[in-house]
């Protein structure tokens, strides 16, 4: 090695640790405690991508970073659920840009050195607040996750740690410039994105609705397929599905877990992501 130059690092891969539970493991499972120890010593080392419960069999689920195969393997030699009776102990290389998109797998900033963690909230300006919760709940189908009446701070979001909207009404005693600055940001594009199943599906809701369609669906460059609309007070959002149309007149699917390198129980998991590391769809 020439003095003076550093020595290049090797790229970092995704690994799944997968352990299903046998009906003999359940009572040797570790205290939670004890798991959290561990894991906390991947996320020190800036390892940790994921890790949440199966539900579809019993069992967890671990995805972090290591160079190759023998450094996975090395890293999980103190796991807790390793020699864990009666389970199913698995090690798998996980792509995802098999999937179409991609995850984040370079180590992030220590903890404690001012890294943002989570995308927690957007505000979104509106006239009737009240108005506003039915439309954002029965025709898009968030959940209220926070409501404060007395001060009307609300939260809307399609599921616990999902990013909320919070819902503004300006009001004339906030004073000048605020309510007036308030007042401007309605009826814009919000440069919100959503994903949906079904671009078509969600068309049909929202003329259902009698909601304002103010692009219909159409596929992108990209191959993705949009469709752009807005609430009662103009706020425009972006809706897409991963339906990709295949070039030369070759018919259109979904993607689905087939294409993943992973087993399909471990697909679309409920697990407790580390915050940004899961890369969202492009912007309008």
């Amino acid at each position: 090695m020439v003095p003076g130059t550093r020595r290049r690092q090797k790229p970092k891969r995704l690994f799944v640790r997968l352990v299903r539970f046998g009906a003999d493991s359940l009572e040797s499972v570790p205290r939670p405690s004890v798991i959290r120890s561990y894991l906390d010593e991947f996320d020190r080392v800036g390892r940790l991508v994921a890790h949440g419960p199966l539900v579809q069999p019993d069992g967890d689920l671990l995805v972090f970073r290591a160079t190759d195969a023998a450094e996975a393997t090395r890293l999980l030699r103190k796991d807790p659920l390793r020699e864990l009776p009666g389970s199913e102990y698995q090690v798998l290389a996980w792509s995802p840009a098999r999937a179409g998109s991609g995850v984040v797998i370079e180590p992030p900033p220590a903890r404690g050195s001012g890294r943002l963690t989570q995308v927690q909230r957007v505000p979104v300006v509106v006239r009737d607040q009240a108005r506003a919760i039915d439309w954002y709940r029965d025709v898009l189908g968030l959940d209220v996750v926070r409501h404060d009446v007395d001060t009307q701070y609300v939260e809307l979001a399609l599921g616990p740690g999902a990013v909320a909207l919070s819902l503004i009404a300006p009001r004339p005693e906030w004073g000048e410039p605020e309510y007036s600055e308030a007042l401007a940001r309605l009826g814009a594009s919000k440069g919100i994105v959503f994903q949906t199943d079904s671009v078509e599906a969600l068309e049909l809701r929202l003329r259902h609705a009698h909601a304002q369609i103010t692009h219909g669906v159409e596929v992108e460059p990209w191959g993705e397929r949009t469709i752009r609309f807005s609430d009662p007070d103009g706020n425009e959002f972006l809706a897409f599905d991963r339906r990709i149309e295949r070039p030369r007149g070759a018919p259109s699917v979904y993607l689905d877990d087939s294409e993943l390198a992973v087993p399909p129980e471990v697909v679309g998991i409920a697990a407790r992501a580390r915050p940004g590391r899961a890369r969202g769809p492009r912007a309008s």
